[in-house]
């Protein structure tokens, strides 16, 4: 039994021990890889200042220069995209209005079918009905020869009726 426990720490400690190793060599890598991620970031951040007009002191005439093409490049490239989207946004304006106009052209011209139309299939307008109306009272109503209508006469009175005598 006593060959078997020391047998057991042997091979725990071999097992463990290597473990424990391949442990510490990727918390080690994992070191490293943080220290060059951080070393970029600030060097990021250093060269972010340095675009932006802050810590320009530390640069050199050529770094100064580098630093002006590179910003006239983005300004191009912004203006640039600037100028598509307005080119896009006009030419979509465009077409709405351009379709616009065909359906004002469109409910023009139906009108103007439904104006042509309404003389050939409807009843008679308002103004033929005004002068139908003009003509029955100028003219024979009723049969009773060529009384008009003004020659009606009428007892129409407003309160109590009078009593004849």
């Amino acid at each position: 039994m006593q060959k078997m426990m020391e047998r057991y720490d042997i091979h725990r400690s071999e097992y463990f021990g290597a473990e424990r190793l391949q442990k510490q060599q990727f918390v080690q890598e994992v070191k490293n890889e943080m220290a060059k991620t951080l070393d970029q970031i600030e060097l990021l951040q250093l060269h972010c200042r340095k675009l932006m007009g802050q810590d320009l002191d530390s640069c050199s005439v050529e770094e100064l220069k580098e630093i002006t093409i590179k910003l006239e490049k983005s300004l191009t490239i912004v203006r640039s995209r600037k100028a598509k989207l307005n080119e896009d946004t006009i030419e979509k304006l465009k077409a709405e209005i351009s379709g616009e106009k065909e359906v004002l052209n469109e409910t023009s011209s139906l009108q103007q079918m439904e104006y042509m139309l309404s003389f050939q299939f409807e009843e008679p307008t308002l103004w033929m009905h005004s002068r139908s109306l003009e003509s029955e009272m100028s003219g024979p109503s009723c049969g009773y020869g060529n009384m008009n209508i003004s020659d009606v006469k009428t007892e129409l009175s407003i309160g109590l009726p009078e009593s004849r005598e």
